[in-house]
């Protein structure tokens, strides 16, 4: 949920939460500026003030937006995959977060490397695998870029049988060097 949502989800809990202890007080007669000719009044006051009408359809409005956020649910998941091994035993399922947790494995111990962030897609029973993450600034990028493909090729194809068809990897950034402090 972004900010403007968030927003707009305080403000309508705030109007509620007023709304319903005004419900909750008009019973007992507690407040003497809900008396019935007070509220007589105050309807009244609303009558051609078309300010009223613009805050209640500015109130229906996020209420239908919040109901559709509701009912869609979050779309930036990211959905899971599965590849097909099938063996003489029957098959077997790997799903794309198993890839993923592989390939974190080998990155984690990759030294050099850090902060990777990893995206795998299966097309077609293939595997294609994008690793986004940060390099330190002591070590040969081409080297290490290269080394890490091979580590992370070799590690997935041996663990799950499938072949790799690509592996690009991304360097955002370079991170400060890591400093002894005595």
């Amino acid at each position: 949920m972004n900010i403007i949502d968030r927003l707009i989800l305080t403000i309508c809990s705030l109007c509620l939460a007023v709304l319903s202890i005004i419900v909750i007080l008009f019973p007992f007669q507690q407040l003497d500026i809900l008396s019935r000719d007070n509220l007589n009044l105050v309807f009244k006051s609303m009558e051609g003030n078309y300010a009223y009408s613009v805050i209640g359809l500015i109130f229906l409005l996020a209420s239908i937006r919040f109901i559709v956020i509701s009912i869609m649910g979050n779309k930036e998941k990211t959905k899971v995959t599965y590849i097909v091994q099938r063996t003489d035993h029957g098959e077997i399922n790997i799903s794309s977060d198993t890839i993923i947790g592989l390939v974190q494995n080998v990155a984690d111990k990759f030294t050099g490397v850090r902060n990777i962030k990893t995206k795998v897609d299966i097309l077609e029973g293939q595997l294609y695998i994008s690793l986004k993450g940060e390099v330190s600034p002591e070590i040969n990028i081409p080297k290490t870029s290269e080394e890490l493909q091979s580590k992370v090729k070799e590690h997935i194809e041996s663990c799950t049988g499938v072949n790799v068809n690509e592996i690009k990897i991304l360097i955002s950034n370079v991170t400060a060097p890591i400093r002894n402090v005595k």
